[in-house]
Formats: structure tokens, sequence, C-alpha cells
């Protein structure tokens, strides 16, 4: 991929572009030397692909030429073909040309970011902020190529990453390789309890059953055997397969105070407009949209027909809130804990059946759950063989 720091030319649009044939590396290579920024430039073997300013297309068609490339223009987009296309309304034309003069003289500011692809914001966001980028950061600022590369290096199995700025919106795709999928091996191996439990049933589709329905297990106790007679005096060694249902007790607890200080986002609002026009956006204000200790969230809305958008960020503070509960409340509360408990870790078991025994203290609200869950307990652990075996 090739990055250009300064995307000025870009900011009014790009145009695809893919060629065939010549010397591919030696037209990239000209392109850099000439200065024009290119971005998403990739090579699949026969074919080049990339991005251009609508004011680099001609010269990167001349530069293709000389190295023998065919080059073939692709999909148009940004403020350049939008503005084309409005064209013959001279009174939009100028307004917005004159709108994104004014814009243009003040420094702009990231103001929120959009994941693409398999970007998730837990294994980017840390790469950012040592990147030096974050809500508030100024556009100019910020080494998109350093970003991009980083990425590449931290983000397991990441195969393609682009960082750019649309507007004022961090825009960071991420695409992973194609994983290979997981194919069970065949190697020999046991099958052991994965927790103390009493087996209810079990499906042996391969290996050697050890124990009998009812019987009572620790964790780590051998289920299936891998290792079998063949019915004379050989073993042998296989890969075990089965399916077995344990019914075990676990204990949970869970408690709700009283009283507590928690962070609501309930205090003062800032709105930002941002006039939407295409693909493009260009803020209504002057000045840095952002608030220390706040939840963002956004509103649009459509005017002239849908061909313009209006939207609105919202910056709500945070404030702290003394929170007095009553001991209903505190039940209630501790009810939305259990289930949300039971949803997140018991989605795979059955839960044959759930006592629970509540403590008031002088705090607040505890309670004590026994459960009796039913699942598989079939845990697969690979024998480990003599080097000199054969």
């Amino acid at each position: 991929m090739m990055k250009n720091e300064k995307r000025s030319d870009l900011f009014f649009g790009t145009v695809e572009f893919s060629g065939l044939g010549g010397f591919q590396e030696n037209l990239a290579t000209a392109l850099l030397e000439s200065g024009i920024p290119v971005r998403k430039l990739k090579f699949s073997g026969v074919e080049v692909k990339g991005e251009v300013s609508p004011f680099d297309y001609y010269k990167t068609a001349s530069l293709a030429r000389k190295n023998g490339v065919r080059i073939r223009a692709g999909k148009r987009k940004g403020l350049y073909f939008t503005l084309a296309k409005y064209s013959t309304r001279g009174g939009l034309y100028v307004g917005l040309l004159l709108f994104i003069l004014i814009i243009s003289i003040f420094q702009t500011k990231v103001l929120d970011v959009k994941y693409e692809g398999e970007a998730l914001p837990n294994e980017i966001n840390p790469i950012l902020e040592e990147c030096g980028i974050k809500i508030g950061t100024s556009v100019s600022d910020i080494n998109f190529s350093e970003a991009e590369q980083r990425i590449m290096l931290e983000v397991p199995d990441c195969a393609w990453a682009d960082v750019s700025c649309e507007g004022f919106r961090l825009r960071v795709e991420v695409h992973k390789g194609i994983e290979v999928p997981e194919i069970e091996g065949t190697n020999p191996r046991n099958i052991v309890a994965s927790r103390s439990a009493v087996i209810i049933s079990q499906t042996v589709r391969k290996g050697g059953a050890v124990l009998k329905a009812g019987s009572g297990v620790n964790e780590g106790d051998l289920l299936v055997s891998g290792v079998v007679y063949d019915g004379g005096d050989n073993i042998m060694f296989i890969h075990s397969d089965a399916e077995i249902i344990g019914e075990f007790t676990e204990t949970r607890e869970f408690f709700v105070p009283f009283k507590e200080t928690v962070q609501r986002a309930e205090g003062e609002q800032k709105r930002f407009n941002y006039l939407i026009f295409g693909d493009d956006e260009y803020p209504l204000f002057f000045g840095k949209a952002f608030a220390e200790n706040s939840l963002y969230s956004e509103e649009t809305r459509l005017i002239l027909n849908g061909n313009v958008k209006i939207k609105t960020a919202i910056f709500t503070e945070y404030v702290e809130k003394e929170i007095t509960r009553s001991p209903e409340t505190c039940v209630s509360e501790l009810k939305k804990q259990i289930e949300t408990f039971e949803e997140n870790f018991y989605g795979d078991f059955e839960i044959v059946s759930s006592n629970e025994r509540y403590y008031p203290q002088e705090d607040g609200i505890r309670v004590q759950v026994d459960y009796t869950l039913r699942g598989d307990i079939a845990k697969p652990v690979d024998i480990e063989m003599p080097s000199d075996f054969r």
C-alpha cells in the first residue's frame, strides 16, 4: 500500500483506477516520484488498482501509458464530482465553494472513528492512541502510514489495513486473511472430564468408555480411552470421539448496595451541526467539536428533498449521581444480574434447578444462587506418543 501524508487533493474526491499488463511496479515508482497521492494501491498478480485525486488522474493515465499499463477509470466519488453534478445550479455551486474555502482556513479535528471490515475497537484503539490518534487530534498531525503499519504488525492475521479521514471522521478499515478452517485431526486422543460431575448419559462414537452412567467423576478423570485392543493382543491408538452428559452443581454470589455513586449522561448537552452533501460532510461551526467526559451520540435529518442532510453531533456530559435503592429495588436489580449472568455463562448448559438465598446486610443485599446444571463435559486430550514409537 502507498500513501501520501498530505491529502489536500484527495479531500475533493477520488477516482478508482485499474490497470492491466505492462510494468506495474515501475508505474508505482513513477507515481511516487511525481508526488501523486495514491490510496489503496494493490497488486493482484495481473492487475493493479488504486485511487487518485480527479486532478491527478490524467497524469496517472499518462504515466501508465509510458509504462505499458492499460489503465481504466472506475468509480468516482467525492466533492469534485458532486459539485459537477450540480454545476447548473450556480448559486448552490458558488455557495458551497465559499463555504469550503472558509472551512479550509480552520484546523480540522477527529470527532469520531468509523470501523469497517474486521476492525474491532478493542484491538484498534490502543494502537491508534500509541500513534497519537484519538478524538480531538488534528487531522494534519496524523501519520496515516505509521498507523497502518502498526495495525498490520500488531493485529493478528491482518492482511490489509487502511486509515483515512472522511471529513472529520477517522475511517479504519481492516481485513484479515482467510482463516483456514479448523479440521479436526486424526491424532490419538483420550477424552477426560472438563469438570467434576455425575455422568447422566454418554454417546461414544470412537474409543473405549471407561465409566458407566451414574458414575461420579472429578475434573480431569479419564472418560473415554483412545487406547483399545483390536480383539486380539494388539493395541490400537485411536482418535476418541464422544458426547458425555454430566450433571453438576455450582454456587454464585451477587450483591447490590443500597447507596451507590454512579456516572450518568444526564448533564449539559453540546450540539454541533454538519452539512452532509453526497459522501462528504462539512461542519457548520468553528472551533473544536468535542467535550470532555461526555457521551457521544448523533442525529441526522433530511433537507432539500433528501439530497442534503444535517447531522447533529451531541455530547452529553456525565455527572455523578447518588443512587439510593429500596430493598425491593435491590432485589429487582439482583434478578437482572442473575438473568444476565445465566445468559452469558450458562448458555451452553441446561439449568436443571436454581435455589436463591437472599441475605440483607447493612450496606445492601447479597444473594447466593445454587445451580444444578447439565451439559457436555467431554474434553479431548491428545495422547503423547513416545518419540521412538513406530
